[in-house]
Parts: C-alpha cells; sequence; structure tokens
C-alpha cells in the first residue's frame, strides 16, 4: 500500500479535534478511504512517532494521541494553501518526496510566508501598542 500524505495529514487534523473514537472515522470512509488503509496509516504515523496507537486486532491499529512531533508536522501541514502549494511542487518535480523532505519543504513555504509578515495588515495602518507590564 503507497503512503497517502493527504491522508496522513487529514487523521493528524482529526486527533488534534480529539476524535479518536470509531466513528469519527466515518467521513473518511464516506470520501473514499477503506478501513485497511485508514489503519494502515494510523500505524504509519506511530511508526513515525507523530502519534501514539495500538493495535486493538491483528491489523487494525487505534490512535491514542499526538506527540509532539505530530504537532510539530500539524504546525507545518495546517494552512490548506501551503499545503497545496507543496504537494503541487512535489508532484511536478519529482512526483514523490521523503517525508523528511516534504516536512522541510513545507517548513521553508512557512519561513517565507513569516518573513513577508502578515497579509491583513495595509500600508498606514498603525500597529497594536503591546503594553508591557
Amino acid at each position: 500500500m503507497k503512503r497517502d500524505l493527504e491522508l496522513v495529514r487529514r487523521i493528524l487534523l482529526h486527533l488534534e479535534e480529539g476524535e479518536a473514537s470509531p466513528s469519527g472515522f466515518g467521513a473518511f470512509v464516506e470520501d473514499g478511504y477503506g478501513l485497511p488503509a485508514i489503519h494502515y496509516h494510523i500505524r504509519l504515523l506511530h511508526d513515525a512517532g507523530l502519534i501514539e496507537a495500538d493495535e486493538i486486532v491483528p491489523g487494525q491499529w487505534w490512535p491514542e494521541r499526538m506527540t509532539w512531533s505530530g504537532h510539530e508536522f500539524l504546525d507545518a501541514a495546517r494552512n490548506e494553501d501551503l499545503w497545496r502549494e507543496t504537494k503541487n511542487k512535489v508532484e511536478k518535480s519529482t512526483g514523490t518526496a521523503p517525508f523528511l523532505v516534504f516536512h522541510e519543504l513545507l517548513l521553508n513555504g512557512l519561513r517565507a510566508r513569516l518573513h513577508k509578515g502578515p497579509r491583513s495588515r495595509s500600508k498606514g495602518m498603525a500597529r497594536p501598542r503591546t503594553r508591557h507590564h
């Protein structure tokens, strides 16, 4: 089975919302993901150290919680536009990339956006004052 980074991201977003119940993955099934693929990706996330999970019966993995590393990846992958841009860049240039390279590309995109500053601030708007205590 191939690794699906879209499914990886969705599982992490789902866990961050506090949804670790069996019924919570129903939307994934409705979107065309089979239960074997979902369980496989939960195991991959566990193996990568992004979540803690248990194998409740052979082949069926259940997530317990996200780890610090899982939160770190999700912070880089959360923005939909950045995610789509990074995914498209990888697909057009190489077709696929190792997870660590993909994560680094997300971080580079995030750094570039942070360097540009907030999008909502228009010219001439005063910065909010910060109170110092």
